[in-house]
């Protein structure tokens, strides 16, 4: 079967599209003919050397697959699903326990789409934030994919939702996806945007892809009580947060890291998979793709990735 692998870590540049072996379930394994694969920033960070830990080599990219089942017990038809990296190929090895059944109604590609954006920011909103109805939520970096996916579950939850993002473009990318309020983060203090949308209570929750001065930004926005969600870092950095003002507020910072998650309990990455399948076959979300691209041209998907200009996922299409 065809795959791209990089026999050394460096960047989307390692990376070679040539023969592999086939993939070899063990038990409770599946093997998955893969249709569309999501690419993230997680991608880039794996290839780059930059994931603890450290992929082994020769290292496929790509955790979220959709595809039909090419074998194994229990499990049959069309897919999605969070795999340990391999996805870039022809087929993959999954388990079984963190597969989801896609109805007719949704293509390869929006469902491609749902492992690391929607059921990540479900399993950090509810899961780990406790973010609840009528509660006040800020997601940072709302016009990326993770904060379109954060705006839609939090709305799904029943939070108020306020956006913060960058550019006209974003802006009403966020507004589109349920946000209620949305301020341009670049032009607007992010602490005195929260408090006026809040009443001058503050968030309640504040999801955080971006990292970074953001987060410092948004550690003044939050309320008492308040939880931070870092979810990422979209911005290059690491959030500098500072552990005084969190203790002032009786705040807590968590972290969101859907990959480690989806490893160490793939029963609660597929549980809450299952549900962002089945509200987007009901209508009530709408994963938007910024750009798909053909399995050829891998390294320019990335690019785009890397780019950090897609208000959206960024699928490859494979052909078999």
């Amino acid at each position: 079967m065809k795959a791209y692998r990089a026999n050394r870590l460096g960047g989307p540049q390692a990376l070679a599209l040539g023969e592999a072996g086939e993939p070899v379930p063990g038990p409770g394994d599946a093997i998955i003919t893969v249709e569309a694969v999501g690419l993230n920033l997680v991608d880039l960070a794996a290839l780059a050397g930059e994931r603890q830990p450290r992929p082994g080599l020769p290292f496929t990219p790509g955790v979220e697959i959709a595809g039909r089942v090419a074998g194994g017990e229990g499990l049959g038809g069309r897919i999605v699903a969070f795999v340990p990296w391999g996805g870039l190929a022809e087929r993959v090895v999954a388990r079984r326990e963190a597969c989801v059944a896609v109805p007719d109604s949704l293509d390869a590609s929006q469902a491609a789409a749902l492992p690391l954006a929607y059921a990540g920011a479900l399993m950090a909103l509810e899961g780990k934030a406790r973010l609840m109805a009528g509660q006040d939520l800020l997601v940072l970096g709302a016009g990326g994919g993770a904060g379109l996916a954060a705006i839609a579950i939090g709305k799904l939850l029943g939070a108020r939702v306020i956006g913060a993002a960058n550019g006209a473009e974003r802006l009403a990318q966020a507004k589109a996806h349920g946000a209620d309020q949305v301020f341009d983060s670049g032009l607007t203090a992010v602490a005195e945007a929260t408090r006026e949308a809040t009443g001058g209570k503050g968030a309640d929750v504040v999801f955080d892809p971006v990292g970074g001065d953001a987060s410092t930004a948004a550690l003044a926005a939050l309320a008492q009580g308040g939880r931070i969600v870092a979810a990422g870092f979209a911005g290059g950095r690491a959030s500098p947060l500072n552990p005084a003002r969190l203790y002032l507020l009786g705040g807590e910072l968590l972290t969101a890291n859907t990959v480690l998650e989806a490893e160490r309990n793939p029963v609660a990455a597929r549980d809450a998979l299952a549900r962002v399948v089945a509200w987007t076959a009901e209508g009530r979300l709408s994963p938007r793709i910024a750009a798909q691209f053909a399995f050829a041209d891998v390294r320019h998907a990335l690019d785009y990735v890397g780019s950090r200009k897609g208000s959206g996922a960024v699928i490859v299409k494979i052909e078999t």
